[in-house]
């Protein structure tokens, strides 16, 4: 290894001539045991390999030339691409989220528009069901509606009519796909208390839709003979 001496502010023969001189402690004189070369062409290339602080006041540089200089390149090239991947990768799930949310939101406002239509259609059927039997003497209301296991729409349409007639209400909506019938009766106009639900309303579900027009029938029967 050659060990350079290098002088800040004054030329190193000058202090090699005359090394008693007291003059020259004011000066930065440093001895440097680095790898040199001749011309800057030498190095081909050079790469920054680390900075770091080893004591108050002290940086240690790092750097490397030559060859390895040109594999420090590549290989910083190869980790930016990889990080520029990444990046991509966490935008493109990002959009993905995004596009997911919006998705949500239409299925939640396109839920909640057809439960409001349901409710309405429901109310108005068993408001002029009610209506009819009201005006034909009946005490009691059976009907059908066709908002599928709307639970909220079919209670509704049994609450209002309670509410509006005071009379015992019977509701059926069947789900053809599920094979199965939601039932709810308002029985507090009887003096009855609902098994399945809250205010004087029962409900539960059947597993065999072909039986409903049956069902009614005797219903029908049953509360003529009842409340008639």
């Amino acid at each position: 290894m050659t060990m350079w001496i290098v002088s800040i502010g004054q030329k190193v023969e000058d202090l090699l001539a005359n090394p008693e001189n007291e003059e020259w402690s004011s000066y930065s004189v440093e001895l440097c045991g680095g790898t040199h070369i001749s011309n800057a062409r030498e190095a081909k290339a050079f790469a920054l390999m680390s900075e770091e602080g080893i004591a108050k006041g002290i940086r240690r540089v790092t750097a490397v030339t030559t060859y390895r200089a040109f594999e420090a390149a590549y290989l910083a090239s190869s980790l930016e691409q990889k990080v520029n991947e990444a990046f991509q990768t966490d935008e493109s799930l990002l959009e993905e989220k995004a596009k997911l949310s919006v998705l949500q939101n239409q299925v939640i406002k396109a839920k909640k528009k057809t439960a409001a239509e349901n409710i309405q259609k429901a109310v108005k059927a068993a408001s002029e069901m009610a209506e009819a039997a009201a005006s034909g003497g009946k005490e009691y209301c059976i009907l059908q509606i066709g908002v599928g296991l709307d639970t909220a729409a079919v209670r509704e349409a049994v609450v209002k009519v309670m509410e509006q007639k005071g009379m015992a209400v019977l509701v059926f909506s069947k789900d053809e796909a599920a094979n199965k019938v939601l039932v709810c009766a308002a029985l507090k106009p009887l003096g009855g208390k609902g098994g399945g639900g809250k205010g004087g309303l029962a409900q539960g579900q059947a597993t065999d839709i072909s039986k409903v027009d049956e069902t009614m029938d005797v219903a029908a029967s049953f509360a003529a003979m009842k409340l008639n």
